[in-house]
C-alpha cells in the first residue's frame, strides 16, 4: 500500500497562494470623467455677487426713502408755480392730506406801511409791514397787528390764533405747542369765526379744539417748509418786537437803530 506523502509547508504555501478566479488581475480602470463633468458650479462666487447686489439695492432704497421723507416739515410738495422769490407760489400739495385745510396763492409780498386789507381772516399772506413779528416760539398775550404777523409767515412761521375767551385749558394746550419752538407764534384774534385757526404762508386750517390731531399735522407739514416758505433762511428772531409788540389794527414799523 502506497504511503501518502506528507504535505510540506512549502506545498501548503503554494496551495494557499494560488489565486482564485479573478484574482491577480490588475483592477479595471473606471472610465475617466470628462473635463466638463469635473467642472463644479462656483456657488461661493454666486453667493458673493448676490450679497453685493442686495447691498447695493438696500443703499438705493435707503437713499430714496431718506430723500422722500426728509422732514422737518415733510417737504411733500410735488407741484410748484414759480421759482424765484418775486413770483413764489405753491399749490395745495404739501398739506393736501389734511382735511379742511385751504390754500390761497399769495403772489404779492411787498413791504407796505399802514394798515392793509387782506383776502382772508386771519390773513395767510400778501403785502405786509417790513417789521416782522417775533416767531421764535413766542406766545403773545394780546392780539398783534396782522401786517406784522404776515411778515413772519413769509419767514416760514406757523401762526396759531384763537378766539378771545377760549377756555384756559385750550390756551394752555396751544401754548405748549408754541412756547420756545422756532418758527412758531401764537396770539388771540378778534372775531375769529371758530375757536382756533392755524396759518402758514398760503395755508389755513380752522379747528374747534387744541387736541384735534390736524393741529400737529399742520405744524409738522408746513412749519418752515422749504417748498412753501417764500424767504427760506430768513430769521424769525425780532427781539425788539417781542419786547414791545404791535396791537391789532396798529402795525409797527422797524424802530430806528
Amino acid at each position: 500500500m502506497a504511503q501518502r506523502k506528507p504535505t510540506t509547508s512549502a506545498s501548503r504555501k503554494t496551495l494557499s497562494s494560488k489565486p482564485k478566479s479573478g484574482q491577480g488581475r490588475p483592477p479595471a480602470k473606471k472610465p475617466g470623467k470628462s473635463i466638463v463633468n469635473q467642472k463644479q458650479t462656483p456657488w461661493g462666487l454666486i453667493g458673493t455677487a448676490a450679497v453685493v447686489v442686495i447691498f447695493a439695492a438696500a443703499i438705493i432704497v435707503y437713499a430714496a426713502t431718506k430723500n422722500n421723507g426728509s422732514k422737518p416739515n415733510a417737504n411733500a410738495c410735488t407741484k410748484m408755480i414759480g421759482t424765484n422769490q418775486s413770483t413764489y407760489l405753491n399749490e395745495l400739495q404739501c398739506a393736501a392730506d389734511i382735511q379742511g385745510v385751504t390754500f390761497k396763492a399769495e403772489a404779492n409780498r411787498n413791504h407796505v406801511d399802514g394798515t392793509i386789507t387782506y383776502d382772508s381772516t386771519p390773513p395767510v399772506g400778501g403785502n405786509h409791514n417790513g417789521y416782522w413779528a417775533d416767531c421764535t416760539g413766542t406766545v403773545y398775550a394780546n392780539a398783534i397787528a396782522s401786517e406784522n404777523a404776515v411778515h413772519m409767515l413769509e419767514h416760514g412761521a406757523v401762526w396759531i390764533t384763537y378766539k378771545p375767551g377760549l377756555a384756559q385749558s385750550e390756551v394752555d394746550a396751544l401754548s405748549k405747542l408754541v412756547d420756545g419752538q422756532d418758527r412758531m407764534a401764537m396770539s388771540p384774534y378778534p372775531n375769529l369765526k371758530q375757536p382756533i385757526s392755524l396759518q402758514s404762508w398760503g395755508y389755513q386750517l380752522f379747528v374747534n379744539s387744541a387736541s384735534d390731531p390736524r393741529v400737529q399735522q399742520f405744524i409738522t407739514d408746513l412749519r418752515y417748509n422749504q417748498k412753501t416758505t417764500p424767504e427760506y433762511g430768513a430769521t424769525c428772531s425780532q427781539p425788539t418786537f417781542k419786547q414791545h409788540p404791535s396791537t391789532f389794527g396798529h402795525p409797527l414799523s422797524q424802530p430806528a437803530a
